[in-house]
């Protein structure tokens, strides 16, 4: 039962967090700004939501050390998604 908790509570992050971004990319289309907090932590909830789905049983607070750096490199791959995101939707940022 607390796996099916964790699987619901995935699909709510992932979804709010696939709505952040596409609320961000067509709010650049159409009047020309965007949020760069939603446009950069939006995707960590995506990857975060994922891995939960995938992987219930991680779900909570990680308690060995090897599930702190699981939690670590789960984090850092939303945040490289998330500056790729904004990347894509303003280059100018990064002197492109």
């Amino acid at each position: 039962m607390n796996n099916l908790k964790f699987r619901l509570f995935s699909l709510v992050i992932v979804a709010a967090s696939a709505g952040i971004i596409y609320y961000n990319w067509m709010r650049l289309n159409t009047e020309g700004s965007y949020s760069m907090k939603g446009a950069v932590f939006g995707p960590i909830g995506v990857v975060g939501g994922i891995v939960l789905l995938l992987f219930p049983e991680s779900g909570g607070k990680p308690e060995t050390t090897a599930g702190k750096v699981v939690a670590m490199l789960i984090f850092g791959i939303g945040i490289a998604a998330g500056l790729y995101n904004l990347f894509l939707m303003d280059p100018s940022r990064f002197g492109m």
